[in-house]
Parts: structure tokens; sequence; C-alpha cells
């Protein structure tokens, strides 16, 4: 009798667990983002329909991690840049009277909205849950009954879609 997927990866999980968090360490400089990083490796590995026989499952983890970490590098440097633009708008603020300000801050507020509309119903509710309520990732996590890690890429997924739209907005004009 085979094992099912789940024990294959609970096999997978007791046996590399410790390494695989290790290497990441080093990588990233932080036990806590490591830890998060392994976890999203064996959710993503859950998350497949079949699990493909692994003949070196530590090369296997690796590319998982690797590819895991490259797609938070580009959402953090897509946050950084949108972060950036606020500054920058910000600026643009000092130098207009209170009229106007009120006046972009509104417009950007419904841009902001229309733009959220788009998305699908759990991105937009994690959006929402965070920034107009203030609600943690936990909390958040356990409203939508996701993971922390779901509510993290859906709050990326959001920043991701409204930075390429705006961006396109912006290419028109």
């Amino acid at each position: 009798m085979s094992a099912s997927p789940v024990d294959l990866i609970a096999e997978l999980y007791s046996s590399h667990r410790g390494w695989l968090q290790g290497w990441l360490r080093k990588k990233v400089g932080c036990l806590h983002q490591a830890a998060d990083i392994v976890q999203d490796t064996f959710v993503k590995l859950l998350a497949l329909p079949q699990l493909p026989v692994l003949r070196e499952p530590r090369a296997y983890l690796l590319v998982t991690a690797n590819h895991l970490l490259i797609n938070q590098f580009h959402r953090r440097k897509l946050e950084e840049e949108t972060l950036r633009t606020m500054a920058i708008l910000a600026e643009d603020n000092c130098m207009r009277s209170p009229e106007e300000i009120a006046s972009t801050r509104q417009l950007l507020s419904q841009t902001l909205l229309l733009l959220v509309r788009e998305l699908d119903e759990k991105p937009r509710r994690a959006f929402l849950m965070a920034r107009v309520d203030g609600m943690s990732y936990a909390e958040i996590a356990a409203k939508l009954d996701v993971s922390e890690s779901s509510v993290k890429q859906y709050l990326a997924k959001v920043l991701v879609h409204c930075h390429a739209r705006l961006h396109a907005m912006n290419a028109h004009d």
C-alpha cells in the first residue's frame, strides 16, 4: 500500500524542514522570515494536484523556496516603488492649497476604490480590512478563513493590480 500525498509531504517536512529553514535563514538573515518561507514551500506542495516523484527532494525544495523568495523580492520592490510614488504625491501637496490637497485626496480615494472593485472578493476584502479597518494579518486571516501568508499574498496582489492600472492610466496621459 502506497503512502498518501499528505503522508509523503509530512515525511518530507519532518526530514527536511530544519535543513531548509537553516539554509533560508542564512540566505534571508531572519529566522522568522525563513520559517514563513519554509511554511509557504510546504503549503505550495500541499496545493499541487499531484505530488511529483522527488528523486532529489532537497533540490526540489530549494527551487520551490527560491521561487517564493523571488516573488517576495518582486512584491517588496513594487511596494517600495508605490511608497516612493506616494511620497512624491505628498511632497507635491506641500505646494498646493488646502482645497487642492483635499480634492486630490478625494480623487485618489475614489480611484483606489474603483481599482479595488476590479479585484476578486478575498483580495478586496483583505485590503479593505487592512487599510480601512486597521486589522492585523492574523485578524484578517481568521475572518477570511485563510492563512496569514494568503493575506500577505492578497495584499501584494492588490498593490500589483493598483500599480499596474495607475501606470497604464499615466501612460495614456
